[in-house]
Protein backbone atom coordinates (compact mmCIF):
# COMPACT_ATOMS: atom_id res chain seq x y z
CA UNK A 1 0.00 0.00 0.00
CA UNK A 2 1.02 3.77 -0.77
CA UNK A 3 2.14 5.73 2.01
CA UNK A 4 0.47 8.50 0.20
CA UNK A 5 1.12 11.70 1.19
CA UNK A 6 0.13 15.09 -0.07
CA UNK A 7 3.51 16.48 -1.21
CA UNK A 8 4.94 15.98 -4.36
CA UNK A 9 8.24 15.11 -4.88
CA UNK A 10 8.37 15.14 -9.03
CA UNK A 11 9.26 18.20 -10.95
CA UNK A 12 5.52 18.39 -12.33
CA UNK A 13 4.89 19.71 -15.76
CA UNK A 14 1.67 20.40 -17.68
CA UNK A 15 1.55 17.15 -19.84
CA UNK A 16 -1.91 17.19 -21.15
CA UNK A 17 -5.35 19.27 -20.85
CA UNK A 18 -8.75 17.44 -20.76
CA UNK A 19 -12.36 18.34 -20.67
CA UNK A 20 -14.32 17.11 -18.47
CA UNK A 21 -16.93 14.65 -19.77
CA UNK A 22 -20.68 14.23 -18.39
CA UNK A 23 -20.38 11.09 -18.70
CA UNK A 24 -17.73 10.87 -15.29
CA UNK A 25 -20.34 13.18 -13.22
CA UNK A 26 -22.04 11.22 -10.75
CA UNK A 27 -25.30 11.95 -9.49
CA UNK A 28 -24.13 15.29 -7.62
CA UNK A 29 -22.99 16.84 -10.67
CA UNK A 30 -19.47 16.83 -10.14
CA UNK A 31 -16.69 14.50 -11.59
CA UNK A 32 -17.17 10.71 -9.56
CA UNK A 33 -13.73 9.95 -8.05
CA UNK A 34 -13.14 6.49 -10.35
CA UNK A 35 -13.39 8.75 -13.33
CA UNK A 36 -9.98 11.01 -12.85
CA UNK A 37 -8.22 7.50 -12.87
CA UNK A 38 -8.79 7.56 -16.99
CA UNK A 39 -7.15 11.01 -16.57
CA UNK A 40 -4.13 9.89 -14.83
CA UNK A 41 -3.16 6.97 -17.45
CA UNK A 42 -4.12 9.63 -19.85
CA UNK A 43 -1.70 12.05 -18.78
CA UNK A 44 1.32 9.21 -17.91
CA UNK A 45 0.92 8.01 -21.28
CA UNK A 46 1.68 11.28 -22.52
CA UNK A 47 4.26 12.19 -20.30
CA UNK A 48 6.04 8.68 -21.74
CA UNK A 49 5.42 9.81 -25.09
CA UNK A 50 6.86 13.28 -24.39
CA UNK A 51 9.69 11.74 -23.44
CA UNK A 52 10.30 9.64 -26.71
CA UNK A 53 8.93 6.00 -25.49
CA UNK A 54 5.69 5.39 -26.32
CA UNK A 55 3.56 2.58 -25.29
CA UNK A 56 2.64 1.43 -28.19
CA UNK A 57 6.35 1.09 -28.34
CA UNK A 58 6.95 -0.56 -25.08
CA UNK A 59 3.78 -3.34 -26.45
CA UNK A 60 6.02 -4.65 -29.44
CA UNK A 61 8.82 -5.31 -27.25
CA UNK A 62 6.20 -7.60 -25.48
CA UNK A 63 6.62 -5.44 -21.99
CA UNK A 64 3.28 -3.89 -20.38
CA UNK A 65 3.85 -1.14 -17.39
CA UNK A 66 0.46 -2.53 -15.39
CA UNK A 67 -0.88 -0.47 -12.15
CA UNK A 68 0.13 -2.11 -8.37
CA UNK A 69 -0.56 0.72 -6.22
CA UNK A 70 -2.54 4.17 -6.02
CA UNK A 71 -3.03 7.01 -3.95
CA UNK A 72 -4.97 9.59 -4.37
CA UNK A 73 -5.56 13.02 -2.12
CA UNK A 74 -9.10 14.81 -3.64
CA UNK A 75 -9.15 17.88 -2.98
CA UNK A 76 -11.61 19.94 -4.46
CA UNK A 77 -14.48 18.54 -7.15
CA UNK A 78 -14.26 18.76 -10.58
CA UNK A 79 -17.24 19.83 -12.65
CA UNK A 80 -18.66 18.76 -16.52
CA UNK A 81 -16.99 20.87 -18.97
CA UNK A 82 -14.06 22.18 -16.55
CA UNK A 83 -10.68 22.18 -18.79
CA UNK A 84 -8.05 20.48 -16.01
CA UNK A 85 -4.51 20.90 -16.53
CA UNK A 86 -2.71 17.30 -15.99
CA UNK A 87 0.99 18.09 -14.77
CA UNK A 88 2.67 15.14 -14.19
CA UNK A 89 5.79 13.57 -13.67
CA UNK A 90 8.06 10.72 -12.80
CA UNK A 91 8.74 10.01 -8.88
CA UNK A 92 10.43 6.96 -9.29
CA UNK A 93 12.49 4.72 -11.91
CA UNK A 94 14.36 1.90 -11.34
CA UNK A 95 14.89 -0.82 -13.96
CA UNK A 96 11.84 -2.94 -13.23
CA UNK A 97 9.52 -0.03 -11.42
CA UNK A 98 8.60 3.21 -11.96
CA UNK A 99 6.16 5.60 -10.22
CA UNK A 100 4.70 8.78 -11.28
CA UNK A 101 2.67 11.84 -9.82
CA UNK A 102 0.16 14.03 -10.60
CA UNK A 103 -1.50 17.53 -10.09
CA UNK A 104 -4.71 18.29 -11.46
CA UNK A 105 -6.05 21.92 -11.96
CA UNK A 106 -8.32 23.83 -13.21
CA UNK A 107 -7.16 27.61 -14.38
CA UNK A 108 -8.75 30.60 -13.97
CA UNK A 109 -10.84 31.93 -17.09
CA UNK A 110 -12.14 28.23 -17.32
CA UNK A 111 -14.89 28.66 -14.84
CA UNK A 112 -16.11 32.10 -14.66
CA UNK A 113 -16.23 32.18 -11.24
CA UNK A 114 -12.46 31.46 -11.01
CA UNK A 115 -10.09 34.09 -10.08
CA UNK A 116 -7.00 31.64 -8.94
CA UNK A 117 -6.00 27.97 -10.37
CA UNK A 118 -8.42 25.35 -8.28
CA UNK A 119 -5.86 22.11 -7.48
CA UNK A 120 -8.60 18.98 -7.76
CA UNK A 121 -6.52 16.44 -6.64
CA UNK A 122 -2.65 15.14 -6.38
CA UNK A 123 -2.31 11.59 -7.23
CA UNK A 124 0.77 8.94 -7.23
CA UNK A 125 0.64 5.90 -9.48
CA UNK A 126 3.23 2.79 -9.07
CA UNK A 127 3.92 0.41 -11.95
CA UNK A 128 5.60 -2.85 -12.62
CA UNK A 129 7.31 -3.87 -15.95
CA UNK A 130 6.23 -7.32 -17.00
CA UNK A 131 6.75 -9.33 -19.95
CA UNK A 132 3.16 -9.60 -21.31
CA UNK A 133 3.19 -13.42 -22.55
CA UNK A 134 4.12 -14.43 -19.16
CA UNK A 135 2.57 -11.52 -16.70
CA UNK A 136 5.85 -11.96 -14.90
CA UNK A 137 8.15 -9.15 -13.97
CA UNK A 138 11.02 -7.98 -15.90
CA UNK A 139 13.66 -5.32 -16.56
CA UNK A 140 12.87 -2.51 -19.05
CA UNK A 141 15.85 -2.38 -21.80
CA UNK A 142 18.63 -0.59 -20.99
CA UNK A 143 17.60 2.20 -23.67
CA UNK A 144 14.36 2.49 -22.27
CA UNK A 145 15.49 2.76 -18.48
CA UNK A 146 18.45 5.43 -19.32
CA UNK A 147 16.10 7.64 -21.36
CA UNK A 148 13.39 7.30 -17.87
CA UNK A 149 16.24 7.93 -15.53
CA UNK A 150 16.99 11.20 -17.36
CA UNK A 151 13.58 12.32 -17.28
CA UNK A 152 13.46 11.46 -13.87
CA UNK A 153 17.16 12.53 -12.35
CA UNK A 154 18.34 14.74 -14.91
CA UNK A 155 21.21 11.98 -15.56
CA UNK A 156 22.01 8.98 -16.94
CA UNK A 157 22.51 5.93 -14.33
CA UNK A 158 25.53 5.51 -13.03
Amino acid sequence: MIAFTPEIVADLTPVVQARMLYADTDRMGIIYHASYFRYLELARIELLRGAGLSYVQLEKLGLALPLVELGVRYIKPAQYDDLVTINAGLSKVTRVRLAVQYRLVVKPGDREELTEPVEILTAETRHCCVDRRTNRPTRLPMDAYTLLHRIWKGTDPA
